[in-house]
């Protein structure tokens, strides 16, 4: 992807464009749900990043990053959203983008990025968690209203989302926006795994129960390969996914642990997507 270059938005023509992209990724049906540009205007005036990512002069990704505030942690930035044109996709422009936010956020002082995404994506959380080192350790509820089906509009389930930490000033994260993640890991399959998952008839993954390990310092929870599939062709399975995952990591972070690592294991049972999760709060900030 040599020929993408990220730049800073800040005109109306620019964000024009960004509108437009912002409707093609969503597949919006008209423009009422996308950011509108004296939105955008105003965050580019107040502190915040609106990026875009060009193919000569084609926009063909965009991010958007706006200024927050906490009494406890002081000012961060939040990642409103990520977007990629479907012809652009798994090309390693989100990552292009993630770096630029890194890059603008140390220019600027800020020591934080969040962001949210569905926990229950494997390629999300290989993105997030695996290649940039965020972390996790809230869930919240429902974030934008039920989430319908891309084959079925009629199904629906609760659009559940992992709050996303990025610590960007600690060695972890500057190993990991560098390439140096650590490699497939097959020894955290000797930690508790804290939820059992059977397969069902049509060959998806099922999750039965999860199990409280409370005194434990690391332990695993495996999500589906592809939940995707399971939400586009059968929402009950789906919806009992999302309920029973809510269940056990609102569990497991009321207990003090954080999401720290994520990697997908191939063995003689097919693929396995896992999170780690860990008391141990030094993890954080070392690799």
């Amino acid at each position: 992807m040599s020929t993408i270059i990220i730049k800073t938005l800040h005109s109306n023509e620019e964000f024009e464009e960004f509108i437009e992209l912002q409707r093609i990724v969503w597949n919006y049906n008209d423009y009422r749900d996308c950011v509108p540009s004296h939105m955008l205007l105003a965050v580019s005036q107040s502190g915040g990043v609106i990026l875009g990512a060009y193919d000569n002069n084609k926009l063909v990704g965009m991010g958007f990053l706006m200024t927050g505030y906490l009494h406890k942690n002081g000012l961060y930035y939040h990642s409103h959203f990520v977007g990629i044109h479907p012809d652009y996709q798994h090309k390693g422009i989100g990552m292009m983008i993630k770096k630029a936010q890194y890059d603008k956020a140390l220019s600027m002082g800020v020591n934080k990025i969040t962001w949210t995404y569905d926990p229950l994506l494997g390629p999300n959380a290989q993105l997030n968690i695996r290649k940039l080192g965020a972390i996790v350790r809230n869930y919240k509820l429902n974030v934008y209203g039920e989430t319908k089906s891309t084959t079925n509009p009629d199904a629906r389930i609760p659009s559940d989302r992992f709050w996303v930490e990025w610590l960007i000033n600690t060695p972890r994260v500057k190993q990991r926006i560098e390439g140096n993640y650590p490699s497939v890991d097959l020894s955290y399959l000797d930690i508790k795994q804290v939820n059992e998952v059977e397969h069902t008839i049509a060959g998806f993954k099922k999750m039965v129960t999860f199990a409280k390990y409370p005194e434990e310092k690391n332990v695993f929870i495996e999500i589906p390969f592809d939940f995707q599939a399971i939400f586009d062709t059968d929402v009950e399975l789906a919806l009992d996914w999302r309920l029973k995952s809510r269940e056990m990591f609102q569990y497991y972070f009321s207990a003090g642990f954080v999401v720290i690592d994520f990697q997908t294991i191939q063995n003689d049972s097919g693929h396995k997507n896992i999170y780690r999760l860990t008391t141990r709060i030094e993890d954080i900030y070392e690799d």
